[in-house]
């Protein structure tokens, strides 16, 4: 069976909601800076993000964390900006 990419949320502090796509526990989406290249991440932990699980836009310096849907690492929920 192969993987099935799924619409989530990407929300934003003061930006209108968009979307982001998610295969599993990895999503990929666009920066609210217009970059051309989409930005890559997987699902963290339930307590929120660390260095390691933070994704920081290399052009305009906005970070992003992948939440996971009911467990640490577990499938892509939701895009926030930091």
């Amino acid at each position: 069976m192969s993987q099935q990419q799924r619409k989530v949320p990407l929300l934003f502090k003061e930006k209108p909601e968009k979307v982001a796509i998610a295969t599993g526990n990895n999503a990929a989406w666009l920066c609210h800076c217009g970059r051309a290249l989409p930005l890559l991440g997987k699902a963290g932990q339930l307590k929120g993000p660390s260095e390691n699980t933070k994704v920081t836009c290399e052009e305009c310096s906005a970070s992003y964390f992948v939440e996971p849907d009911g467990g640490d690492y577990k499938r892509t929920l939701v895009v926030r900006k930091l």
